[in-house]
């Protein structure tokens, strides 16, 4: 239980150390300004120099018909196919994201994951590949060596894994070919995004532009939209400003973050338990099963027989009966909690049902 309690201690201290930096967020930090998105491309390649690491053919058809169309490109006929079985090249999609007004020219990463049954990329290097859009248009060309954290060995029928070894960066690996459309101005009107869809977010930005601006630029049309109207400004210089201006954000509401793969619960600094009694057990059952052999009498032609015996243990734990006091502040929220000694899928139970009896204050969201 200590997890816990260091980590809801860590997101306290952050919290706290947030609000105490609130005076210096900037409304650029809470919107995004419409019509600027970042842009993602994909593409399909093949990487090679693989170290016997690479694809099996045989069980991947489309890396081999992949290595032939690339062959004819380059004027290479093979007669017969049916012996090409290379081990060191491997099929991959290949992603990008591209930033907004990126221009031609410019470099990007690319990350680079195997589609085929290739063991690890370590090693190789891709081969050029163009990167589309949505839309179907080239934007982008990529190559270059693959870096790869992860590895993969095998020898004797065991094998070790570390990381992902299927799965490699490429920084600065692709070129844009062409610039991707963007515009955040149009006649003078722009709109910012507001990250976190709120009433009170939207309408404050807007206060805190209007305080700024004598001629009221913002006005907030919904709970995620401020528009914007430069009248007569120079649109770069204005969208410059707007968006360095000092905000106070408002306090988050009381979240409960649960991560029921991992049995991690994050807690923001809003969250308040009332008093409750909880009741924790736990059920064990233990099964054993002894392979034995029974052999026949003497004379008896009777043949040897393995004979299984299950054993069955089910052990009832003595239940904590735990009164948990009223907690106005998330350290006492933890020590309350920790003190319940459950295991981290028990806590998660436990706070799910608190928030059904109405003890605890705040909303659960389950990742």
């Amino acid at each position: 239980m200590a997890f816990l309690h260091y980590i809801m201690r860590s997101f306290l201290a952050a919290g706290l150390a947030g609000a105490a930096r609130a005076d210096t967020t900037t409304i650029g930090q809470l919107v995004t300004v419409a019509g600027a998105p970042s842009n993602q491309l994909y593409g399909y390649g093949l990487v090679v120099g693989l170290p016997g690491t690479g694809d099996q053919t045989t069980q991947v058809p489309y890396t081999q018909q992949s290595i032939l169309n690339m062959l004819r490109n380059m004027g290479i006929a093979l007669p017969n196919v049916t012996t090409m079985q290379p081990n060191d090249v491997a099929s991959v999609m290949i992603t990008a994201e591209v930033p907004a007004f990126a221009h031609a020219g410019q470099r990007v990463d690319v990350t680079v994951s195997a589609v085929g049954n290739a063991a690890s990329l370590a090693g190789g290097v891709l081969l050029p590949t163009p990167l589309r859009g949505g839309n179907g248009t080239v934007y982008a060309q990529a190559q270059g060596p693959l870096l790869v954290s992860g590895f993969a060995s095998s020898a004797g029928g065991n094998s070790t894994t570390v990381n992902v070894p299927t799965v490699g960066a490429l920084p600065g690996g692709a070129i844009l070919a062409d610039s991707i459309p963007a515009a955040f101005n149009i006649n003078g009107n722009s709109a910012l995004l507001v990250n976190t869809p709120s009433y009170q977010t939207a309408q404050q930005i807007t206060d805190v532009i209007n305080a700024a601006y004598g001629n009221h630029p913002a006005s907030a049309i919904s709970p995620g939209e401020v528009d914007l109207a430069a009248n007569g400004e120079d649109p770069m210089r204005f969208m410059s400003n707007i968006l360095a201006l000092p905000i106070t954000p408002p306090q988050e509401p009381p979240t409960i973050i649960v991560d029921a793969q991992s049995g991690t619960i994050v807690m923001n600094a809003g969250v308040t338990l009332g008093p409750a009694v909880v009741s924790h057990g736990d059920l064990t059952v233990n099964i054993q099963t002894q392979n034995q052999v029974s052999q026949p009498g003497p004379f008896s032609n009777g043949t040897t027989v393995g004979v299984q015996n299950t054993v069955v243990n089910a052990k009832q734990g003595k239940a904590q009966v735990i009164a948990l006091p009223h907690a106005a502040t998330l350290q006492d929220v933890a020590a309350a909690l920790n003190a319940v000694g459950a295991t981290p899928s028990d806590l998660i139970a436990i706070i799910e049902a608190l928030k059904q009896a109405g003890a605890i204050n705040g909303t659960i969201k389950v990742i």
